[in-house]
């Protein structure tokens, strides 16, 4: 056998003994516990390291995890607790409920039972109030100010109802018949507390229908007909999704549309030319969004002229189109808050500034459940079915 015929048999040998070690190392890292983290082909790019194990999870516990500032969240049916990156408990709330909600509007967090008659609310010093309701809960909302409303379902209807921040019940008893005015799907307080829209769907006309009307909460609200300072009526869709920015905007979110009310009752509305592929699901329950929208687009509708798949599309406080990212596939997991963008298409997750730019890239070997920034832009926490880890941004 000639000598470069050997050389190239033993590169060959080789190159086959690397790979079988970097399959096996991969397959290791796939099998073992939830300390390994690897980001491949990052380059000097930046990605996500492993700072620390921040807590175990135990499937038993049925726990739900949020960030509240730079601290952990841990909710289960038997109370509420807050961790600190050290690991220190800096207080915790006992209770009994077998689904609990949790939502954070920060400085305040809400726990709800899902069906059932209870809700908490916490600050950064722990419980505030509790309040047990007459109806089963449908749905609750807080207010970035720690007002609470909350949908409650009776036999043949429903009732919204509101509380302060101290718990005291506001006065306000809205009383609707499915028969009537359909079904109330989610309802919000505004930031300056002076006004209460609520999203009803309505099945029972011809095709499709949507209103939401906006009670007036203020002194000259008794003035007005059941309260009711103005309402629209959508056609051809359903709006589950309503917030404020932090300029009292209000903006609802149909399924083939986006309406923006601002605080002189001025409309415009955009139908979309994409179906949308996701929304942040933290709008209604996790860390305050209040400054732009950040949409995932899904493929653009038949006939129509739309956006990539996977585009994530930006929205500044006038409802205009400023930014936007191609994720370059169909997107499985988006959140946003006042300060980054978390997009993830299966076990890759990008993270984005509010204008779209990114500021790195990750790839889990194990399935993640949430990725979730802490409010210093420098942290992410990744939550797996067994463990809450600490990532650093870093290259």
């Amino acid at each position: 056998m000639s000598e470069s015929k050997q050389k190239k048999k033993k590169s060959q040998i080789l190159s086959l003994i690397l790979l079988f070690i970097a399959v096996g190392f991969l397959v290791y890292l796939e099998l073992s516990g939830s300390n390994l983290h690897v980001s491949f082909l990052s380059g000097n790019e930046p990605t996500l390291h492993l700072e620390k194990k921040w807590v175990d999870i135990n499937l038993d516990d049925k726990a739900i995890f949020n960030i509240y500032y730079n601290d952990l969240i841990q909710c289960t049916p038997d109370g509420i607790k807050r961790i600190s990156q050290e690991g220190h408990e800096v207080w915790n709330q006992t209770y009994s409920m077998t689904t609990p909600i949790l939502k954070i509007n920060e400085p305040f967090i809400a726990v709800g039972e899902e069906n059932g008659k209870k809700i908490i609310l916490l600050n950064e010093k722990g419980l505030v109030y509790s309040i047990t309701t007459e109806e089963a809960i449908v749905d609750f909302s807080i207010s970035q100010g720690g007002y609470l409303t909350y949908i409650g379902e009776t036999k043949d209807g429903h009732t919204v109802k509101a509380f302060d921040n101290k718990g005291n019940s506001i006065g306000l008893n809205r009383i609707t018949y499915i028969e009537d005015a359909g079904y109330p799907l989610s309802s919000i307080i505004s930031n300056d507390t002076k006004a209460m829209p609520i999203s009803y769907f309505n099945p029972a006309t011809n095709g499709l229908k949507s209103n939401i009307i906006c009670l007036d909460l203020t002194e000259y609200g008794i003035l007005k007909e059941d309260l009711i300072d103005f309402g629209i009526e959508e056609e051809g869709t359903i709006i589950p999704t309503i917030f404020y920015l932090q300029n009292n905007t209000l903006v609802a979110i149909g399924d083939d549309r986006i309406i923006w009310i601002d605080e002189n009752k001025n409309i415009d509305k955009e139908f979309l030319t994409n179906r949308i592929q996701a929304i942040p699901w933290n709008i209604e329950s996790k860390r305050n969004l209040s400054t732009y929208l950040a949409l995932a687009l899904a493929e653009p509708l038949p006939g129509v002229q739309g956006e990539e798949r996977g585009t994530i599309v930006f929205y500044n406080l006038k409802g205009n189109k400023q930014h936007t990212y191609n994720a370059e596939g169909d997107v499985t997991y988006l959140y946003a808050d006042d300060s980054m963008v978390i997009v993830g298409i299966n076990r890759n997750f990008y993270g984005l500034d509010t204008k779209g730019k990114e500021l790195f890239k990750y790839t889990a070997l194990k399935d993640v459940k949430e990725v979730l920034p802490l409010k210093n832009g420098k942290k992410v926490a990744i939550i797996s079915k067994d463990s809450v880890d600490l990532m650093e941004i870093k290259r």
